[in-house]
């Protein structure tokens, strides 16, 4: 894999490295959480298409509750490494071998283990139902499941937080079965991205 450090996830840089390219919190989009084709599929190939022709990335959606969870994700990191004592270094993307078309931009990898982290800073009624729940909340399993697909790796931490409660953190392993599913149906999607460029131009 090819691990990307020159730039800040939020760069100028990192918006182009993933111009045209599946990113892992977009995955809902071409998969449900059951393994079946995702309704935002096609309105997704047509966006990533569009990246690529105009070679710029497309807009996302934003509101209040994300800013601010972008704004408290170094707390967030932080609470995560005081309550595992793991050290967690910061990339900007990461890359399969020959860019293939999908890339992740992990929220941290532990030091000195092959392993990744994705953190989320979310509002108090996010986090009271996560922690009461005490599993992987299925919004985030396929994220973190293609992050694993990516980098080759058996062991994803996933943590949340809202300053008003203790946090939650858990270990996720590999799932063989969905990772199967995740590597067919990028592949097969970005096939049929580089088809539609092709009859685009």
């Amino acid at each position: 894999m090819e691990i990307i450090r020159d730039c800040l996830q939020g760069s100028p840089e990192w918006f182009e490295y993933r111009i045209g390219s599946v990113g892992a919190s977009s995955i809902t989009k071409i998969i449900t959480s059951q393994g079946k084709r995702s309704s935002q599929r096609k309105a997704y190939l047509y966006t990533l298409a569009g990246e690529i022709m105009a070679g710029q990335k497309a807009d996302s959606y934003s509101n209040q509750y994300m800013s601010d969870g972008i704004e408290r994700e170094p707390q967030t990191r932080m609470t995560f490494q005081l309550e595992t004592m793991k050290q967690v270094e910061e990339v900007a993307l990461i890359f399969p071998d020959g860019r293939p078309g999908y890339h992740i931009s992990p929220d941290g990898l532990i030091i000195g283990e092959d392993a990744g982290l994705e953190l989320k800073s979310v509002i108090p009624a996010t986090q009271a139902k996560y922690l009461d729940n005490g599993k992987m909340p299925t919004a985030y399993i396929l994220q973190v499941q293609m992050s694993m697909f990516v980098t080759g790796w058996d062991t994803w931490w996933f943590c949340s937080h809202h300053p008003a409660f203790k946090p939650f953190i858990i270990e996720v392993k590999r799932d063989e079965t969905i990772i199967s599913i995740i590597g067919t149906e990028l592949n097969q999607f970005v096939s049929e991205l580089k088809n539609l460029v092709e009859r685009l131009k």
